[in-house]
């Protein structure tokens, strides 16, 4: 049987045509609004913290988007811009709303939709993993993966990591097999406060803790690293005066501080969110 959809008219396809390229074409045409705008709303997803419609999957006329014109106008700019993935997130990206502070005012606490101001997210299982092997300086080894390699290069759900499982990645044997859960967990704060693999990267004899430790700098110096290489900003006043103490404690010891505050700095809000 030749291929044909299920509603409307089937595309011609000439003798010896790719169906994959006709197909692309048909979804791509100017008369589907329905492939621009569920990509837009996936892309505004990532980006903002909650899909214009929720679940980003479920676009139907029972489940309107909570901005039904912003969605149609994405759609239709993402179209226009030939699918240009790289496009649409700069076009939110510079946007007024993606712009907002993630700090909720008097009058916009309770929002949860319409994006009054930025929604906290938490980082997906991959990038958090990278992040914390990046910080830690130690490599994570992945089964059925060249040595180096990271968490989102990953070609299969199937690749066993306690890790990634406990932060929400797909699950191939849920229906859905493509879906993820990004909502926190108490399994996630337990996994990082109490995971045997993360204690053997902070207190790697390899890792960034042991060269800091190690090397010639002063206590304040270990501390400003730390913070840039989690945090991604200086620590203030007061938190550079917290964590270079740690280190004047009677009996304390140079290394076991800095594992410490690294251990601690990975166990906060401000690592694991997008803020």
């Amino acid at each position: 049987l030749s291929p044909r959809p299920i509603f409307g008219t089937p595309p011609d396809l000439p003798p010896n045509t790719d169906p994959r390229q006709v197909l692309a074409d048909w979804i791509t045409s100017p008369e589907n609004t329905y492939f621009s705008q569920t990509m837009a709303n996936r892309v505004w997803s990532d980006l903002m913290g909650r899909g214009l419609v929720e679940p980003i999957d479920d676009l139907r006329a029972t489940n309107p988007a909570t901005n039904a014109p912003l969605l149609e106008a994405l759609g239709r700019d993402f179209a226009k811009h030939g699918f240009d993935i790289r496009h649409l997130i700069r076009t939110i990206a510079t946007s007024h709303v993606y712009g907002l502070s993630t700090i909720p005012a008097e009058r916009n606490a309770a929002d949860a939709r319409h994006y009054s101001r930025h929604y906290r997210k938490r980082l997906r299982g991959e990038v958090l993993l990278d992040a914390v092997t990046c910080v830690t300086g130690v490599p994570e080894e992945f089964s059925a993966m060249p040595p180096g390699s990271q968490a989102r290069q990953l070609w299969s759900h199937r690749i066993e990591s306690v890790f990634l499982d406990a932060f929400g990645r797909p699950d191939p044997n849920q229906d859905p097999p493509c879906e993820r859960v990004d909502d926190p967990t108490i399994v996630q704060t337990l996994h990082l406060m109490n995971s045997r693999d993360l204690y053997g990267k902070v207190t790697s004899d390899s890792g960034r803790a042991a060269l800091l430790a190690a090397s010639d700098c002063t206590a304040r110096e270990i501390v400003e690293e730390l913070y840039l290489s989690i945090y991604a900003r200086r620590p203030t006043d007061e938190e550079l005066k917290v964590g270079a103490g740690l280190y004047q404690n009677e009996g304390s010891d140079r290394r076991l501080a800095t594992e410490d505050l690294m251990w601690a700095l990975l166990n906060t809000p401000e690592f694991m969110l997008k803020d």
